[in-house]
């Protein structure tokens, strides 16, 4: 049942009620129960702002806090932690809102999107599948990804890639971040049967606000591989840094890039680079139109393979929560 207790003042004056869910990208999402579906609206728009539950908040710069949120004058809204401490901050310093349901599921978004191509020549068909699951709460954010391609025509060998990740971040004080990773990689393109990735690090935010969250990150990443030709498997120890950039401030759309490097600590002169780029276009009823680039590179390759692999993908998808 949607809650009719949380209240907004927008500048026209205009007062709306219902059940806030979340601030992302500098838009604000509403269930009303007046209305079938969400509310998004700019947050500069919001003048003031009431919320009955507990709230896990970020402020710009990265300060993380736990507690309640509530507007004693317009443009301004005075955070209230559980020991009743208090201080005022004004409205646009607030970058990230996630209300702290009861309910552990709450906590929670996904999503999953698909795309395929059909051609004649060589009967050509290409499926490619993704996905994805996120938590997010005061200390802990974890996430998990995959992405499928698998590519068939007469008279050629099938082409298949297959990229999986998981990661789990423990959040310090201000900016700081531990992080740990899993990933696995294969494709025929590289004659590669199986890459696992084990990493474990610590990241910074930069830049922490409502229109880009950018942040580096390093560590250590244990390698393991298998090939699909004579290359003998390999084991290797190697040292990583990477950066990742969400644009946000655009009605409607989502940017996000990441660029990790790897150097090899256990083979001399091995490097490889992983890129990815997602941009997203929302569409109403919670679906939306994707478009992803995906790139590796390995300067010692397997003896077959190519050093380098990518793959561009459109399709459309549905999120929820």
């Amino acid at each position: 049942m949607t809650s009719q207790n949380d209240t907004i003042t927008v500048k026209t004056g205009n007062l709306l009620y219902g059940e806030i869910k979340k601030l992302r990208a500098g838009v604000l999402t509403m269930e009303t129960p007046f209305s079938d579906s969400d509310f998004a609206i700019d947050f500069k728009q919001v003048k003031t702002i009431s919320i009955q539950r507990k709230c896990f908040i970020v402020l710009n710069g990265g300060t993380r806090l736990t507690g309640y949120v509530k507007s004693n004058s317009p443009n301004t809204f005075t955070f209230t932690s559980e020991d009743g401490f208090q201080k005022t901050y004004d409205l646009n310093e607030l970058a990230i809102l996630d209300q702290l349901y009861d309910r552990f599921w709450r906590r929670f978004s996904g999503n999953i999107d698909f795309s395929y191509n059909l051609t004649r020549a060589n009967n050509t068909q290409q499926y490619i599948l993704g996905g994805g699951l996120s938590y997010r709460g005061p200390e802990w954010i974890s996430w998990f990804k995959v992405n499928s391609l698998d590519s068939r025509q007469d008279n050629t060998e099938n082409i298949k890639r297959t990229e999986i990740n998981a990661e789990v971040q423990r959040m310090l004080s201000r900016s700081w971040y531990l992080l740990g990773n899993i990933s696995y990689l294969s494709n025929t393109e590289q004659q590669l049967n199986a890459r696992y990735g084990i990493r474990a690090g610590a990241g910074r935010f930069l830049a922490l606000n409502n229109k880009l969250q950018w942040g580096l990150y390093s560590g250590v990443n244990l390698n393991l591989e298998s090939f699909s030709d004579a290359t003998p498997d390999r084991e290797s120890t190697e040292l990583f840094i990477g950066t990742r950039l969400d644009l946000f401030d655009v009605r409607n759309f989502d940017f996000n890039t990441n660029l990790n490097v790897f150097r090899s600590i256990s083979e001399g002169g091995r490097w490889r680079v992983d890129y990815a780029l997602n941009a997203k276009w929302d569409l109403p009823y919670d679906f939306y139109l994707k478009t992803a680039l995906q790139f590796n590179y390995d300067n010692q390759a397997a003896a077959t393979g190519s050093d380098f692999d990518y793959i561009f993908s459109t399709g459309i998808g549905w999120s929820f929560n």
